[in-house]
């Protein structure tokens, strides 16, 4: 056997080496890129379906939470107007209206009760269905007093029988809405976590692989990213306006107050809705309705600050957080706020106007926490509807009135 042919099968024996070792090699890279796109693609789909489960279920939820409290605080007006009212016609009016809340009221609930719920939330609901029929016929027999008008002791009932009623069922709806927020936020918690780990594994697995695996573990990970933000801020965003919605108002609000209290500073929030968006709804339709939403959101925005939080809580309620502002200044931007929203609107090639109804409230001066401040911001909010005032800033008179 020559020398050339030993060398020859030397040659051929190392290139088979080689071969077989690159094989290896890019089966093992190939393996290691199926894992880190499996594990990838696995974590994505866990935080998909975590956060749209705070976007499609829990603020759903507690948007008809909302309207449930909504419902049971406009029967409780109306129970005070019937009494008041002398007008037969008007009375009848306000009856008709303390019924829709009832019916606004009932079908929230049905259609909470028919969502996925927790045990936490089907045992509060139960709880709201037995105080509602008990409250029921006791409610009935006040309203048909009141509509009397005749009973001396009318107001005495409602302050003693239908009102702590009342504000029993308000009570546990407002239980209910605090568990159905606090369910929100761990789940939004839950799925950021979910997004450390799939990034930290990803990061693990890309580092064990090849430039091509790194490169296809960066790809894979800037698409988490971007997907993870862009879930994030429709959990946290009016989809209509793109202001902050009621679950980032809250987080924002309860972190001013805590700033408050450490630097001893002071914070406003100015509670708003719009005077007849109702009558722009009914006559011009719903999208005509948006227009006028988004460009009543632009304008609010183009007054306040950068800093401060403009936020949109649902239909036509606003409300802005406003820190390290003196009184006289908040009372001035409320002004501001007021000649902005009273220009008119160009909406469907016609010109709108609306008027605007604001309750201020001020920590600590009215408040030592956010809920409390949210409260009494919209008692000051309803007093200035009331009395056709463009704002309304709070005072313990208004507390004393709503007992």
């Amino acid at each position: 056997m020559s020398h050339a042919f030993i060398s020859s099968m030397k040659i051929q024996t190392t290139a088979r080496s080689i071969s077989l070792r690159i094989s290896i090699g890019f089966f093992m890279v190939v393996l290691l890129m199926l894992a880190l796109t499996f594990v990838g693609l696995k974590h994505m789909a866990q935080i998909n379906f975590q956060i749209k489960n705070i976007v499609e279920n829990n603020n759903v939820k507690i948007e008809l939470g909302q309207v449930m409290q909504n419902a049971l605080h406009d029967r409780a007006l109306s129970m005070h107007s019937i009494a008041v009212i002398k007008d037969k016609f008007l009375q009848d009016e306000e009856y008709i209206h303390f019924n829709k809340m009832g019916v606004r009221y009932l079908k929230a609930r049905k259609k909470l009760e028919s969502l996925t719920l927790t045990e936490q939330e089907e045992s509060i609901l139960s709880e709201i269905k037995v105080l509602t029929r008990d409250t029921h016929p006791i409610v009935e027999q006040v309203i048909h007093l009141g509509m009397d008008s005749t009973d001396p002791l009318v107001f005495d009932k409602i302050s003693e029988l239908a009102i702590p009623k009342q504000r029993l069922i308000a009570g546990q709806v407002k239980k209910l809405v605090l568990l159905q927020r606090k369910q929100a936020t761990m789940a939004l918690n839950e799925g950021q976590s979910s997004y450390e780990n799939a990034r930290n594994l990803m990061l693990l697995l890309g580092g064990a692989a090849i430039l091509l695996a790194v490169l296809i573990g960066f790809f894979v990970i800037r698409h988490v990213t971007k997907q993870a933000e862009l879930l994030e801020h429709q959990a946290l965003h009016d989809e209509l306006t793109g202001l902050a919605n009621r679950l980032l108002f809250q987080d924002r609000l309860k972190k001013a107050v805590l700033r408050g209290q450490r630097q001893g500073a002071s914070l406003s929030i100015i509670l708003m809705d719009l005077d007849n968006f109702k009558r722009v709804n009914d006559t011009f339709g719903h999208n005509v309705g948006d227009e006028l939403l988004i460009e009543v959101a632009r304008r609010l925005k183009s007054i306040v600050r950068k800093v401060d939080t403009v936020a949109r809580l649902g239909g036509d309620e606003f409300v802005i957080i406003l820190e390290l502002l003196e009184k006289e200044q908040v009372l001035k931007l409320a002004e501001k706020l007021e000649s902005a929203i009273n220009e008119p609107f160009l909406l469907a090639g016609r010109e709108m106007t609306v008027g605007i109804s604001m309750g201020i409230a001020s920590y600590p001066e009215h408040a030592q926490d956010s809920t409390t401040l949210v409260n009494r911001a919209d008692l000051a909010m309803y007093e200035a509807k009331r009395n056709n005032l463009s704002y309304v800033s709070y005072s313990e008179k208004l507390k004393n009135n709503n007992v």
